[in-house]
């Protein structure tokens, strides 16, 4: 049976067993909260009644075991954003070592799995260091906490040449043809489109959104949550909360949209009701991947390069405004960026139409 007490600001766990017909106890201490505490306790018990002393050699515990130990240590340290993003990548990290014990996971192995990711399922770069990130959290957490003796991953390489990490945008002849193709399609369509363009919104933004989020008199739309495969939660993080101008061309295509919506509403008896602002013809919301599944179609009926992504808008929506005159701030406070040095890292070097208005602008006030 396992005894709590706390020495300090810390907690500690000790657990009496039988070795041999001899009574003997193991401790470990240094847990946040009891609740931590208790967790890893539970674990050594389960292992002292399946095997016995011999079962509580560091290591032998299930990567999928203690990755649910680790998230019940953490979840409640963590923002929801955090922990949504942590068990993104956790998933990917549990369909490869689950099962695996965690001294099983060789370096070798989780190299060959770096890689796949890189250059086989060709995730961008900044996908796959998240990814390990995570990794590396678990597996320090369970050295911390004695499960393992040591970490072996660390220094893995996660590299990826630049040309196959560039960013991709249209260019404004581009926009015109993808619009041009798509003004007969279904309003719905359309109007997510226009939409990405013209704010350059996440794509679990876009699907958070609600009607209540469009201002038609102020102009304004508001980032308020993402909609993600676990539901809806704040945005990805704290300068994700914001509020959007947008201009007449978008506010007229959304008022044409909420007035279809309304007439579907009206004729079809099996209309879903929601405050989602994307649905289809019959209410049903958006799943997860179908604005990323109509880009790639959409794009192809506009004899683009079809590409699954909805940050294609994204990024094209930032290097219009930079090349228009927008300043970097204005930028990055409408993408929700953490700030100005991500946008500029990001869009600058991709631009050179707004270096050369910034020069005119510049000889403009030499001049005058």
């Amino acid at each position: 049976m396992a005894y709590f007490r706390k020495r300090g600001d810390n907690w500690e766990y000790r657990i009496k067993y039988n070795d041999a017909g001899k009574q003997k106890e193991i401790s470990k201490g240094g847990f946040r909260t009891k609740t931590e505490a208790k967790a890893a306790a539970v674990l050594i018990e389960e292992k002292l009644v399946k095997g016995g002393i011999e079962n509580l050699r560091k290591g032998e515990i299930l990567f999928e075991d203690w990755l649910d130990v680790h998230n019940k240590m953490n979840r409640q340290h963590r923002r929801e954003s955090s922990n949504i993003s942590a068990k993104n990548g956790q998933l990917k990290l549990l369909n490869r070592f689950k099962g695996y014990k965690l001294n099983k996971i060789k370096r070798a192995d989780y190299q060959l799995f770096i890689n796949e990711l890189l250059f086989d399922i060709d995730y961008a770069k900044n996908t796959v260091d998240r990814i390990h990130g995570e990794m590396m959290s678990i597996i320090n957490s369970a050295v911390e906490h004695d499960e393992l003796e040591k970490n072996l991953l660390r220094g893995i390489q996660i590299t990826k040449d630049e040309d196959v990490e560039k960013m991709v945008f249209l260019n404004k002849q581009e926009v015109k043809q993808l619009l041009n193709a798509i003004e007969n399609e279904d309003i719905y369509k359309r109007v997510m489109v226009i939409t990405l363009l013209h704010t350059g919104i996440r794509s679990g933004e876009l699907l958070g959104l609600f009607w209540s989020d469009i201002d038609f008199e102020n102009k304004t739309l508001t980032v308020d949550r993402q909609r993600t495969r676990q539901g809806l939660g704040p945005p990805k993080s704290k300068s994700g909360y914001r509020i959007i101008t947008i201009e007449d061309d978008l506010i007229n295509e959304l008022k044409a949209y909420k007035e279809w919506q309304e007439e579907n509403r009206k004729i079809k008896a099996n209309y879903i009701k929601s405050d989602y602002i994307f649905v289809d013809e019959n209410g049903k919301m958006f799943y997860q991947s179908k604005p990323q599944d109509l880009m790639k179609k959409l794009l192809s009926d506009a004899k683009l390069t079809p590409r699954k992504s909805t940050h294609l808008l994204r990024h094209t929506h930032a290097v219009m405004m930079l090349e228009s005159g927008a300043d970097i701030k204005t930028v990055s406070t409408r993408l929700g960026h953490k700030s100005i040095d991500i946008t500029a890292n990001t869009y600058l070097h991709v631009t050179p139409e707004h270096e050369r208005n910034t020069l005119k602008k510049f000889e403009d006030y030499l001049k005058n």
